[in-house]
């Protein structure tokens, strides 16, 4: 857990040096488009501010009041995050609308890097975030490629129009790129959103767990009712195990302790409930 709240510090750092070649890339171009590129990185700073309290929060152990934990804070916050990626959107689009200043070459060329900073690091958060399955840090990831496609997008759009002085092409390609964003938000949300409402996992995770439960009960007469959600990084799982009526507890409670471990084994972190029922109910 330490390693990847290390990430979203990282996150924090390279947003706020970002943000600040963005505004000096504004006050060397006298771009108002570029100030609004840069008006946007603030969001930047906040969504990965945001990733790191869901992040801290969401690792809190279960108590009294949340006996199933805290790992839905990480959904919260990518709710929140996939929202400013439609504010993003927003901002990209009215930027493509503004006037153009006069100065463009060393702006333009600051914006780049500080875009392809972006989203390099963007790269590198959706590879954590798969490999730690934190929605935070992949909504986090997702609003940084975000960002560096509204720094490609305003680039495109203010080279367009002053090179080929055809002032229509800036607010087309603004337009493009915001949709292109705003997709990218609503997809964010439709996950995080899903993740809420305890959204069954896909069918092939179903079948293998199935396929466990099945390989592992020898001795019992099968599973039934089983089902499963995740919260964030955290996956619950629960069935009922039918066992002969004559079985006794103990050996019943030994064909769950193989089921659990085999279980465990593949989804590490898996919290199960095993409802054992004899075979006359």
């Amino acid at each position: 857990m330490q390693e990847i709240r290390q990430f979203a510090v990282a996150s924090i750092a390279l947003g706020a040096g970002v943000m600040a070649a963005k505004f000096a890339a504004a006050a060397l171009s006298g771009s108002v488009a570029l100030y609004s590129d840069a008006l946007e990185s603030l969001v930047n700073v906040a969504a990965s501010s945001l990733a790191l309290y869901a992040l801290i929060a969401g690792a809190k152990p279960a108590d009294r009041q949340h006996p199933y934990g805290h790992a839905k804070v990480e959904l919260l916050s990518a709710v929140a995050t996939g929202g400013m990626i439609l504010v993003a959107a927003v901002l990209i689009f009215q930027a493509g609308l503004s006037p153009l200043g006069g100065g463009l070459g060393a702006g333009l060329a600051l914006n780049g890097l500080a875009g392809a900073a972006n989203a390099g690091w963007a790269l590198v958060l959706r590879r954590v975030s798969r490999c730690y399955r934190s929605p935070a840090l992949a909504a986090d990831a997702q609003h940084l490629l975000a960002d560096a496609l509204t720094s490609l997008g305003i680039i495109l759009a203010l080279l367009a129009a002053v090179l080929l002085r055809l002032p229509i092409l800036d607010p087309l390609i603004a337009l493009g790129i915001a949709l292109q964003i705003a997709v990218m938000g609503g997809l964010t949300l439709l996950r995080s959103l899903s993740g809420l409402l305890d959204e069954a996992p896909p069918p092939a995770m179903t079948e293998r767990i199935q396929e466990l439960v099945r390989t592992h009960a020898k001795g019992a007469l099968e599973a039934h009712d089983l089902r499963m959600r995740q919260a964030g990084p955290a996956s619950f799982l629960e069935f009922h195990l039918v066992v002969p009526g004559g079985m006794s507890v103990a050996e019943a409670h030994e064909i769950c302790d193989r089921i659990e471990a085999a279980l465990k084994a593949e989804t590490p972190g898996v919290i199960i409930t095993i409802h054992v029922e004899p075979e006359e109910k």
